[in-house]
């Protein structure tokens, strides 16, 4: 369990919010692989000139059950970065498994502060904190459940808010996953209109949840890694990084560092799609273990070892969820599930229902939904890309090189999604 620790740790710093300082550069990665691991290099990142300092902030459910072993983690956390003068509210999603705070979400928060906007940074539903805080169902991962979270704590946190600041209307953004739910939240509020939401900006988004991770977890099978397992791999990437960095004149385990050590260790495409499966595995493993606990469904943990304590050791399960890839999630946790609720749904209808396609008449005639992402994205197939050509026309804003949100934090990127939700 070491080595899967190591490598979050690896995969969390890479993506770091550094801010650089020198002038405008192109985009260097043309390999898509290498771009979703290494993002933007800190020498060609936007530049904010005034950041804000952002606030944490939380919500408490009144009443509601929490495992003592999560007791830390009965507040919902979120992020705030308010105006200081009357202005609209963009609420901003995380994708798969991250938090309102990470990487990405901390830059997207002086994006959308910067343009001109009261920012609000949500975890992803998918999240554990999420999860074990504020899901009605506790079984993430099903896209319309997942959507009615959100919702929900939209609408607590708008109430919080207004007492403190004036807002002038709503949008809302997401990138990954949180843009796949962002585009839904805009569909039931076009029939609610309980935010009446100006601006739905999709950031490289998924077209279809089920396809995008099958092609994820496709790259930890044998097809790519070959006789070896995935622990082995990952192994053998922490030992050569260790040696990189024994060997190395180390002043701080910064991005320039990690940046130099991920290039000059010479990974192939092989490896750079292992550690991408193996960061979403790490997510949905979290994902998981969350669910089944609070559930008690006895997935994970057999049913002697609950109610499980602080003092309980983790580690075999979390051992034991990261070796579950999403089908078999989907196959033996999610979907029994569902059909307890509504025993006539079908795989099928399941993870149609997870996919933009299941919206498609609704976007083709909206305007106010948009997309900026990337042609060669990671994530999506040759069927998604035409989806998002086909569906979205002009709206939908594609960069020929930059795979999965690896140039997000790139200039020209971040002035896209400027241009594209001004107030």
């Amino acid at each position: 369990m070491r080595t899967v620790l190591a490598l979050t740790l690896v995969l969390l710093l890479l993506p770091a919010a550094v801010l650089a300082a020198e002038a405008e550069q192109p985009y260097p990665f043309t390999d898509p692989y290498r771009a979703t691991v290494l993002g933007t290099p800190a020498k060609v990142r936007y530049q904010f000139e005034n950041p804000v300092r952002p606030d944490v902030r939380a919500i408490r459910i009144e009443g509601r059950r929490v495992p003592e072993v999560f007791s830390y983690s009965q507040d919902m956390f979120f992020t705030t970065a308010l105006q200081d003068h009357p202005a609209p509210l963009m609420f901003v999603i995380a994708g798969t498994g991250a938090e309102h705070n990470s990487g990405k979400m901390s830059f997207l928060t002086q994006v959308f502060h910067e343009a001109g906007y009261h920012v609000v940074a949500l975890s992803s539903p998918t999240h554990m904190n999420f999860v074990i805080s504020a899901s009605e169902h506790g079984v993430p991962g099903y896209v319309p459940y997942d959507v009615a979270d959100l919702d929900r704590v939209m609408g607590w946190i708008r109430e919080e808010l207004a007492k403190e600041c004036t807002i002038t209307g709503y949008s809302v953004a997401g990138y990954s996953l949180g843009g796949l739910h962002a585009a839904f939240l805009a569909k039931q509020d076009a029939e609610t209109h309980e935010f009446d939401f100006k601006h739905v900006l999709m950031i490289n988004p998924p077209v279809s949840l089920y396809r995008s991770v099958t092609r994820l977890d496709s790259w930890l099978t044998e097809e790519n890694l070959g006789r070896t397992t995935v622990h082995h791999e990952i192994e053998g990437f922490i030992d050569r990084f260790s040696d990189y960095y024994l060997h190395a004149d180390v002043t701080d385990l910064d991005d320039d560092f990690l940046y130099d050590m991920i290039t000059d260790i010479g990974l192939t495409e092989r490896d750079f799609k292992t550690l991408i499966g193996a960061a979403f595995r790490v997510s949905s493993a979290s994902m998981i273990f969350s669910s089944d606990v609070c559930l008690e469904a006895e997935y994970l943990v057999p049913p002697e070892n609950y109610p499980l304590k602080t003092s309980s050791p983790l580690l075999p399960y979390a051992r034991q969820a990261f070796d579950i890839p999403f089908e078999s999630y989907l196959d033996e946790y999610l979907l029994p599930y569902l059909r307890y609720n509504d025993p006539t749904i079908t795989r099928a209808e399941a993870i149609r229902r997870s996919s933009l396609e299941s919206i498609r008449d609704w976007l083709e005639k909206t305007d106010k939904v948009v997309v900026v992402g990337n042609k060669d994205d990671v994530i999506l197939d040759g069927q998604d890309l035409r989806f998002l050509e086909t569906v979205f026309g002009k709206r939908a804003h594609l960069f020929a090189h930059g795979g999965h949100c690896g140039n997000m934090m790139h200039p020209a990127f971040v002035r896209v999604m400027k241009e594209l939700v001004q107030p």
